[in-house]
């Protein structure tokens, strides 16, 4: 068909209810972002302006044109994946700017789902229904497969898309909580306090799992911490309104199934972006490029008093409230609690295995003076459940199995989180997956374009304000050759190689990446993590491969500390979607120096085990470093525009 119009003029002579606000001057393109979750396409103008929109074929596009519109100084291309190709900005003339939506060869739109919405004369959305295969009524999976070469047939003339009637966005916007969360709550919101440097939100209990989130026009963000409760008399003290004008606007409990407490602030600094960070006694907010607010510990120094292994269940009991984090501790393959500002009291005896005992072992590894973890190896067939607490001071934490008699509807914490929305299920995600594992690897056309191989690598010059930047470290390098696996595969090596493909797809999709190591040298751990803080990075992604002594462990893992869980299951999904015949092992809490000690969203990727047969064949070959780095890129590319960076 060519260049056959297949869909006439979408919206003809649009009548909008905006009409009589059109510019009596040329309007710029100040912004715009595709959300691949709500498959939702929005811009912002300066001035009024009525768009017009026609659907072309060979390949499927939707086209959008913006009359009285010069292009401002926006993104001009970001590549979507899935059935939608790419997004396009550019000028057709000295009076249009388009935006282009391009389609994978073998899908389309349906035009009487595409629906235009002006918010105001100068921001508008655009709801694109999801693209359909040709022939078919089946919605398109979320990556691209192979092209086929089907014909697009020829589409009838439909009614125009008509624009939904103007509405104001909600002062309090609900955001749908995309994680697992605890049914039983873990943390509890014991004050919030304004600060003239941020906000500071004092809890008691697991150390906040959060998510944070600041609206398009920066006029107001919201804080989520999961599995929480308010406290009885949770209030806000000091200041009301801080030096950046900032307001506390609402405190409340957004959910109680499951438990989710939501804060809600205004900010009339509209060209300033904030950030939040969740530490043992609390979560800070404060604005980038300055100083977080500190959170101190409330309540005193606590004394644990017994730890008992009662009615299948840890039973921890303590003089104050209990600060504390759980996760899995990947060096001793046990359940870890790491308690805040406390100590065991003297003659305190640590339960150990007994004939039907949920537990074959317990210790204590102390972090530092104020600070220890409780490590718990669960019995074979047992698994851990979730902890409860019964008061501030108690912790219990259960544990599922046979013969326990707690079985099936427990959630367990050995399970990888489930996908959140932005991924979910994908069938034949990519072009040749990865073989079964009794054949060797198959390279992959790369779905991203990759410069020469022999590029300048990522500068440390100064960032470009409203630029997203992503510390990328490979791990160990010189001297330190880290794990050294299958044939003398050394992890440095594979890591450097994977890092510096994640860079340079960062950089061809509009994010500025620095890497901590531009060859094989020796970096402390403290100079990548001063980078990240100096320069203020928005996020800081450490990339490494795993060993084991035994050969058998094999798969991805993704680890966090605190503000990192959310990126963690993006970047976890992302690979799982492209190897999915390597074991899920899911995202877990470490205490990695690289991640305490970061200030942004941090994560530690482990690519794989060196010392597996089967993971070591894949990260000694160049095809299958290079599809894991396109991986890694994806989920932060989309983690970044989801969360609107």
């Amino acid at each position: 068909m060519g260049k056959t119009l297949f869909l006439r003029w979408l919206m003809p002579g649009l009548v909008s209810f905006f009409i009589l606000t059109s510019p009596a001057k040329a309007a710029s393109l100040q912004s715009w972002q595709f959300e691949s979750s709500q498959n939702r396409l929005s811009f912002t103008t300066d001035g009024g302006v009525q768009p017009k929109a026609q659907l072309l074929s060979n390949p499927t596009r939707l086209v959008i044109d913006l009359p009285g519109t010069s292009l401002g100084g926006v993104n001009r291309q970001q590549l979507i994946g899935g059935a939608i190709r790419e997004i396009r900005v550019g000028q057709v003339d000295n009076q249009t700017t388009r935006i282009v939506v391009e389609l994978v060869d073998g899908y389309t739109l349906d035009p009487q789902g595409v629906q235009f919405r002006g918010i105001s004369p100068t921001q508008w959305t655009v709801q694109l229904p999801s693209p359909q295969s040709v022939g078919t009524s089946a919605p398109a999976p979320v990556a691209a497969a192979t092209r086929p070469s089907l014909p697009l047939p020829q589409t009838p003339p439909v009614r125009p898309v008509a624009p939904a009637p103007a509405r104001l966005p909600a002062p309090l916007p609900q955001q749908t909580v995309n994680r697992s969360i605890s049914q039983q709550p873990q943390t509890t919101l014991a004050q919030v306090e304004v600060r003239d440097n941020g906000i500071v939100l004092h809890t008691t209990g697991k150390m906040a799992d959060i998510e944070f989130k600041q609206s398009q026009d920066r006029s107001w963000m919201t804080l989520d911490i999961l599995g929480a409760t308010l406290a009885a008399r949770s209030n806000g003290t000091g200041k009301q309104v801080n030096r950046d004008g900032v307001t506390v606007s609402q405190v409340t409990q957004l959910s109680n199934n499951p438990p989710v407490v939501r804060v809600t602030m205004s900010t009339p600094k509209r060209s300033q972006n904030w950030q939040a960070r969740s530490s043992a006694g609390g979560v800070a907010v404060w604005p980038q490029g300055s100083t977080p607010p500190a959170v101190q510990l409330s309540g005193g120094f606590a004394k644990i008093r017994s730890v008992e292994i009662r009615n299948q269940q840890l039973l921890i009991q303590s003089d104050q409230p209990l600060n504390y984090s759980s996760g899995w501790d990947n060096e001793t393959q046990s359940y870890s609690i790491t308690f805040f500002s406390a100590a065991l009291a003297e003659g305190v005896a640590l339960p150990q295995r007994q004939v039907g005992s949920p537990i074959i072992w317990t210790r204590v590894r102390q972090e530092d003076p104020q600070t220890f973890t409780l490590l718990i190896k669960p019995a074979t067939r047992i698994e851990v459940g979730q902890i409860s607490q019964g008061s501030p001071q108690q912790l219990a934490l259960a544990f599922v199995g046979e013969g326990l008699g707690v079985r099936a509807g427990n959630p367990v914490a050995t399970a990888p989180a489930p996908t959140p929305r932005p991924f979910p299920p994908r069938t034949n995600t990519n072009p040749a997956p990865f073989p079964p594992r009794s054949n060797p690897p198959q390279t992959n056309r790369n779905p991203f374009p990759f410069p020469p191989t022999q590029v300048n690598p990522p500068s440390n010059n100064p960032i470009p304000n409203g630029r997203a930047v992503v510390i990328i470290d490979p791990g160990h390098g010189g001297s330190d050759p880290g794990a050294v696996g299958v044939g003398g595969l050394q992890e440095k090596d594979v890591v450097f190689s994977i890092s510096q493909q994640v860079a340079q797809i960062l950089q061809q999709n509009g994010v500025q990446a620095v890497m901590t190591r531009l060859d094989d040298r020796t970096v402390e751990l403290e100079p990548r993590v001063d980078m990240a803080n100096r320069i203020n990075a928005t996020l800081f992604v450490s990339i490494h491969a795993n060993a084991a002594t035994n050969a058998a462990a094999s798969g991805i893992e993704t680890y966090y500390y605190s503000s990192g869980a959310r990126l963690a299951q993006y970047v976890q999904n992302s690979i799982m979607a492209s190897f999915s015949q390597l074991p899920n092992r899911g995202i877990k809490t470490a205490r990695f120096y690289v991640l305490r000690n970061s200030s942004m969203p941090s994560i530690l990727v482990e690519t794989g085990f060196v010392t597996n047969n089967y993971d070591s064949y894949m990260l000694g070959d160049p095809a299958q470093r290079s599809r894991m780095a396109q991986a890694i890129a994806q989920g932060i590319l989309q983690y970044l525009r989801d969360n609107r960076y």
